[in-house]
């Protein structure tokens, strides 16, 4: 009963009529339209309904575009961060070349070459198996790579550039060592002259007796300058017996240089010196029969015969 009357009372209001009323300025007079109720809902309805799949199907096409164009900006940064990779993967390797080539120059060898290496690794080279197929997949499918990939890859090349900074600043070590080596190894004559007395065994010129000669004898005029054969600091500048007027120079790489006889004494002890300064005059003081320079080379406490150290392309020979 109850809800044959709520029917009722349905019908009842939605075939009730609405009327709009248009009031022309014309002698023509007002226009009626008159709707039921039930026909303007189904006029709303069908306006929400179309609104809304417009609304609809207007987001799904912004999303789409949006998404392609989204699509496009990050495949074309994949691409060049993809070029990047590889540019620097050649540059790498051009450095690794250049790296092999002044070892080759400098005949460097680093620790692993000399414990790992042998004849069977020269020769051979090239791209580990990780990072080829990196290098496919980037070329390829570059949206198919993860973050996890590259952030491996950028590791694998972080690494390889740290082992290339370690072996560049290896080779410059190495050239300042050698630099500093030649600077601080005697290989010039001290002074111009005649050699009198050879290194070695000898008659004793004054005692008339079997001797060692632990130097060389250089004879000129008085006032002769002498130089120093390396760089190197003063340790002792004065007399010594049988030395007369003496000097000694100490230089680096255990090397020690010794001028005897002079007649004047110009450095002072402490002075650093380098290679080609006169650093006194020849003389005959102490033991000689004449003017004379009396040079000696040590090397690491040990005398050795100055001749071989009077002629730079030995150095660079080896």
């Amino acid at each position: 009963m109850v809800r044959s009357n709520l029917w009722s009372s349905i019908k009842k209001t939605c075939s009730q009529k609405i009327t709009f009323l248009c009031i022309s300025h014309t002698p023509k007079g007002p226009i009626k339209f008159n709707f039921s109720l039930i026909f303007l809902l189904f006029i709303l309805g069908l306006w929400t309904f179309i609104t809304g799949l417009s609304v609809y199907l207007s987001s799904r096409h912004i999303d789409y575009w949006s998404a392609k164009i989204k699509s496009i900006i990050l495949r074309s940064k994949y691409e060049y961060v993809n070029q990047q990779l590889s540019k620097s993967w050649e540059l790498l390797s051009q450095v690794q070349q250049n790296d092999e080539q002044l070892r080759k120059l400098l005949d460097m060898k680093t620790k692993k070459d000399i414990i790992i290496k042998s004849e069977d690794n020269y020769n051979q080279g090239g791209p580990s198996l990780q990072e080829s197929q990196f290098l496919q997949k980037i070329t390829n499918n570059p949206e198919t790579v993860s973050i996890i990939e590259y952030s491996n890859h950028l590791n694998l090349l972080k690494k390889q550039l740290e082992e290339q900074i370690n072996s560049y600043n290896e080779i410059v070590n190495n050239i300042n060592y050698q630099k500093d080596l030649y600077r601080n190894t005697p290989m010039i004559w001290p002074c111009y002259g005649r050699l009198t007395s050879p290194f070695g065994n000898r008659i004793h010129p004054i005692y008339k007796v079997p001797d060692f000669h632990s130097g060389l004898d250089i004879a000129n005029s008085p006032g002769t300058p002498i130089v120093v054969t390396a760089d190197g600091v003063v340790k002792f500048a004065g007399w010594q017996n049988s030395y007369g007027q003496v000097i000694v120079v100490e230089h680096k790489y255990g090397f020690k240089t010794v001028y005897g006889h002079l007649s004047a004494i110009k450095v002072r002890q402490g002075q650093k010196v380098s290679r080609g300064n006169v650093i006194g005059l020849m003389g005959e003081t102490g033991t000689s029969t004449g003017p004379h320079l009396h040079y000696e080379v040590w090397k690491d406490g040990n005398i050795q015969n100055p001749i071989r150290y009077v002629d730079p392309e030995k150095f660079f020979r080896g």
